[in-house]
């Protein structure tokens, strides 16, 4: 397994983050003034897009620093029953034994056990998911399912096929109260900063199943993609390159489910949260909440 990239922020904002320029354009201008009236007009180059995307140039973190790609569901449940507890121990410090130390324990056993119910699962019945922006991140009928976590009003999606966590989604609003900006370009302009290059920015391509414009970065292992859901909200993605270039055989089975809904996860995705701070200049790098 290979130790993720991906760290979670929180609060960076307190380290004083300043309002990064955006992404340059990705088409090329064209050099020269338009061609004389009854002219022929000269060949017209369209701008190459980029090969791959850049390399990062501040490493792709993640904490707690037990997650890593390949993981099962069973070793992150386990990694966030830790992170359940860390984020009671302040209450368990002031708590009296007896019935409020009871409660306490009650409440730490929910939390755990909702993490735990919230797979859903890729099967032959469309989900509630089918409704959000995360549609184009998974297949039905191939060994996929995703977990999510809900904490301090924020939610993280897992991502997984043949049982190995490979992806992981933040979703982030944008607005005048945002840190990352009123807009997708403003947000990517902060990333650029952070990550020390200028992403691979590409257009939204039904044909090649991306149906939204992307930015994206990588480092040795990881991909990180910023996505533009066209909603007042985007996303950041990380991912697990080594698997994303094997989804095409991980895949088999063609995309396809029935009809009916689950019942369980109908409206699963839809209640949006607020967004997580932007990274810092320098330093450690960025994060969505899902019903059951």
């Amino acid at each position: 397994m290979k130790k993720l990239g991906i760290w979670v922020i929180g609060t960076a904002v307190a380290l004083g983050i300043g309002l990064a320029s955006p992404a340059p354009s990705a088409w090329a201008q064209g050099k020269g003034g338009a061609p004389a009236k009854g002219a022929p007009k000269k060949d017209e180059k369209k701008p190459a897009a980029a090969a791959e995307a850049p390399t990062a140039k501040t490493p792709i973190t993640i904490q707690p620093k037990e997650l890593a790609w390949g993981i099962d569901k069973k070793k992150l449940a386990s990694v966030y029953d830790k992170v359940i507890d860390g984020d009671f121990a302040q209450k368990y410090r002031k708590a009296q034994p007896g019935p409020e130390m009871d409660r306490l324990d009650a409440e730490v056993a929910e939390k755990k056990a909702e993490f735990r119910r919230s797979e859903i699962k890729f099967e032959s019945v469309p989900t509630g998911m089918d409704q959000t922006p995360l549609r184009p991140e998974y297949t039905y009928n191939n060994k996929e399912f995703l977990l999510s976590s809900d904490r301090g009003g924020k939610t993280r999606y897992f991502f997984f096929i043949n049982d190995k966590m490979y992806k992981v989604v933040d979703s982030i609003k944008l607005g005048e109260k945002s840190d990352w900006g009123k807009t997708f370009d403003e947000a990517v302009g902060k990333l650029n900063t952070y990550y020390g290059a200028n992403g691979r920015v590409r257009a939204a391509d039904e044909a090649a199943g991306r149906p939204y414009k992307e930015v994206d970065w990588k480092d040795a292992t990881s991909q990180v993609r910023a996505v533009d859901w066209d909603d007042g909200t985007f996303g950041i993605i990380f991912q697990d390159s080594a698997t994303v270039a094997q989804l095409p055989s991980l895949r088999k089975n063609k995309d396809t489910a029935s009809k009916e809904v689950d019942a369980k996860v109908k409206d699963a995705g839809r209640k949006k949260e607020p967004e997580p701070a932007p990274p810092p200049n320098k330093g450690k790098a960025p994060p969505p909440k899902a019903k059951k």
